[in-house]
């Protein structure tokens, strides 16, 4: 069986991150509120939502144990930093200063080890986060990462095998947001498992699907495999750089049998594999240049 890959997205708020991480679980399990899986329904076009809501970080944890499996192709854990909010409001309750900050760390240290878990199971797991700046906790520098109190965006990060940040990029087209997995003196990132390019599409579901793994759409949706495939081939052999004038006709035969959010979908998967497929073969020609020039 193969392993399921353990991703944490983080950024700003208002920058895409539930429609890109819920593109990527469209068939698995949504934990978190209704209300902040708006956008897979308004901009995907996502009828069909399983949402499991979780009152504090160790109801997550169960979810995660509970539901992962060969039968659950992923999870995302939608707006994770306001769920810790959550749980911070309500140990504060029951807890004394000290105890609550541990308390609090036992449960981010859980619900990171069962998305592990969740993994070697096969299932996805996908968090997507708030930003948290670099800053100094307790006299150590902090780099900026998922939004955590104290040390918790190092110690959660750690265990996951993507760790990627939305960033802006005015030059990326046409949509200005990308995902860095690039990690600095600043910002935490990685990828362990080479699945991204540094600065890539903010699109995990086509980065999985570049890579080799599974990551199923919607049953009513299948007819976008076949479609998103023949379309990033005419990107590519066209030239990226005119990826307009290639998939606008594509785009308005397509506009007269299916949904427009759909047909949106397709499109921006079929530039987006384009991409990646280019960049991956940019990395295995770098392999062959002149010593000189490394």
């Amino acid at each position: 069986m193969e392993c399921g890959v353990f991703v944490t997205v983080y950024g700003r708020s208002k920058t895409g991150k539930s429609t890109c991480t819920g593109a990527a679980g469209a068939t698995g399990l949504f934990i978190g509120s209704r209300a902040g899986l708006l956008p897979l329904k308004s901009f995907l076009g996502i009828e069909k939502i399983n949402v499991k809501l979780a009152k504090d970080v160790d109801e997550a944890a169960e979810l995660l144990l509970k539901h992962s499996g060969s039968e659950m192709p992923t999870i995302v854990v939608d707006d994770f930093s306001l769920l810790v909010e959550d749980t911070i409001s309500q140990l504060e309750k029951t807890h004394s200063f000290g105890d609550m900050w541990r308390a609090l760390r036992a449960q981010v240290l859980r619900v990171r080890d069962a998305a592990r878990k969740a993994t070697e199971k096969g299932t996805h797991v996908i968090f997507n986060c708030h930003e948290s700046p670099p800053k100094t906790s307790s006299g150590k520098s902090v780099r900026g990462g998922p939004a955590m109190p104290g040390q918790l965006p190092e110690q959660f990060s750690a265990f996951s095998d993507v760790v990627a940040r939305v960033k802006y990029d005015e030059t990326a087209s046409p949509w200005k947001h990308t995902l860095c997995t690039v990690s600095d003196a600043q910002f935490i990132g990685g990828d362990r498992l080479s699945i991204f390019p540094p600065n890539a599409p903010m699109n995990i579901a086509e980065a999985l699907r570049a890579a080799g793994y599974k990551i199923p759409r919607p049953k009513e949706l299948a007819w976008m495999d076949k479609t998103v495939e023949k379309l990033s081939a005419a990107v590519l052999k066209a030239g990226i750089e005119d990826w307009r004038e290639t998939l606008r006709p594509a785009a308005d035969m397509l506009l007269e049998k299916h949904k427009p959010q759909h047909v949106r979908w397709a499109i921006q998967d079929a530039l987006h594999r384009a991409i990646l497929m280019n960049s991956r073969k940019g990395m295995v020609d770098d392999l062959f240049a002149d010593s000189d020039d490394w």
